[in-house]
């Protein structure tokens, strides 16, 4: 997507939507990252690779969290590590020594649902004998999503390949079978951007030196004890040559297993880190150089190496035009990462909205399922991928290769451009903080507007191909959207201008 002008009007009920949404999520997320040693990137400058370039004009990508908590439908790898609640509250010696005495690490009254070593025990269970990625990538494809992420090896630290570095990967369990080859084949058959997801935090491999405590409980509670993998206070104190060891040994098993995968599938469109491991220089256990001459067009995201091709927005969506920097906004479509199976779909007028936002500003949408344990999507991810495909359908010139608007127009809606047509979005409007169908709101008579200096010549819903009415004096079109001819979800209007 072309950059020109770096600025919309947002309506105000999409502004309210936005901002008590990223205020509900921005605490979280950031605790999160600095955990796993994760900061906010502002600017990147990217790869001028011509493979490399297929990136801003992507749009909607598939980002896929498969993993050990599958098994019981669980998040991805932080249900390991309680705490959160110790982060917002300081406690006294006395109490403090019930909490750790009795695990209320999480101040509800009992014990964490699963320990790390319980967490872990969870690779005995996990054989996806159902796994069929072709169908997940074919469904991909026909709801319009261009490029796809499997997470390769999360925070747990279980790699979905059989991994010559650490002990904890197929290798070790189901037979050694590969679970990344069948997904690199269906991405490549249906003609997708391959990506591949790589924490290089590795609890696992940590878990001898590291607390599994949520690491700003300590800021409150400075005296809470380290915690080992089954939530006890550590007694055993490493040397420092110990910890020398492991860290060299660290660096070594992620730069491997880095070199693996960028070696043994062919083609990478893109690899997206997720953190930076506890050791000395972690920024130079494989710098950007060396991948790209395994990796030539391949586009790299910033979290390892504090600079990348593009920034990145998780959860909480952009606040500002990010300008002529790449830039993508990853989310869930359940509540969680990795939990398509029992936890309940955001509105798809919800996640349409955040994409066509993102679009406006030039932004990508990565957008977050999870398969079960057997290695298939739920129903209910078929289900809302075909209402994405619906809408797409009808829709998608709106979002792909387009622009931003041009410099000197504005709109009260975000939008978009190409050529001579303008595409301007009307979101439906969800109850505070509201994100599920039951937060809906009924729709309203809405007067949308865009200020520009091209005369119209026809104004539509796109969707349908239903004139609106509207008026053009002075620059500014003004456009009478009746509540009547709404959809259930984000309608888009199509200006033709002189």
């Amino acid at each position: 997507m072309k950059k020109f002008s770096r600025f919309f009007l947002l309506s105000s009920f999409l502004l309210c939507t936005v901002t008590i949404y990223a205020q509900n999520v921005d605490k979280d997320a950031r605790a999160e990252h600095s955990m796993i040693n994760v900061k906010e990137e502002k600017t990147a400058t990217h790869t001028t690779h011509t493979g490399a370039q297929w990136f801003p004009e992507a749009g909607l990508g598939l980002f896929i969290h498969w993993g050990l908590s599958s098994v019981k439908n669980m998040d991805i790898s932080w249900p390991m590590i309680p705490g959160r609640a110790l982060s917002e509250k300081k406690l006294d010696s006395a109490e403090l020594q019930r909490v750790v005495r009795e695990k209320d690490y999480n101040l509800n009254g009992k014990p964490p649902v699963i320990t790390p070593t319980e967490y872990w025990a969870m690779a005995r269970d996990f054989n996806p004998q159902h796994y069929n990625p072709d169908k997940w990538i074919k469904a991909a494809k026909d709801a319009g999503f261009q490029y796809v992420v499997l997470t390769t090896r999360h925070h747990e630290g279980f790699a979905l390949w059989p991994s010559a570095y650490g002990d904890f990967s197929t290798k070790n369990y189901i037979g050694g079978t590969d679970l990344l080859k069948p997904y690199v084949d269906a991405v490549r058959k249906y003609g997708l951007k391959l990506g591949f997801y790589y924490s290089p935090p590795n609890w696992y491999f940590d878990r001898d030196y590291m607390s599994f405590i949520y690491g700003r409980a300590y800021t409150l509670n400075p005296s809470l004890p380290k915690v080992d993998a089954d939530l006890n206070p550590r007694t055993a104190k490493r040397s420092e040559e110990e910890i020398k060891q492991h860290q060299a040994a660290y660096a070594a098993m992620v730069k491997g297993q880095v070199e693996e995968l960028l070696t043994r599938y062919g083609k990478i469109d893109l690899i997206w880190f997720d953190g930076k491991p506890p050791v000395p220089n972690a920024t130079e256990i494989i710098t950007q150089e060396e991948m790209r001459k395994l990796q030539p067009g391949i586009v790299i995201n910033p979290r390892l190496h504090g600079k990348g091709d593009y920034i990145t927005f998780e959860r909480n969506p952009p606040k500002q035009d990010p300008g002529d920097t790449w830039a993508e906004f990853c989310n869930t479509w359940t509540n969680s990462w990795a939990n398509s199976n029992t936890q309940p779909f955001r509105s798809n007028a919800f996640v349409l909205g955040e994409f066509v936002s993102a679009r406006a500003w030039g932004v990508n949408y990565l957008l977050g399922v999870g398969p079960t344990a057997d290695g298939v999507f739920p129903q209910s991810v078929y289900d809302n991928m075909k209402v994405v495909a619906g809408w797409m359908k009808k829709n998608s010139r709106s979002v792909q290769q387009v622009q931003q608007l041009p410099a000197g127009e504005t709109a009260s809606v975000p939008a978009t451009a190409n050529k001579n047509y303008r595409y301007l979005f009307a979101i439906p409007a969800f109850k505070e903080g509201g994100k599920y169908d039951a937060d809906r709101l009924p729709a309203k008579d809405t007067t949308i507007s865009l200020q520009t200096t091209l005369q119209p010549t026809a104004v539509s819903l796109l969707g349908s191909k239903q004139k609106i009415n509207y008026k053009y004096t002075n620059g500014q079109l003004i456009i009478d959207l009746p509540a009547g001819i709404r959809t259930d979800l984000v309608d888009v209007i199509e200006v033709k201008l002189n």
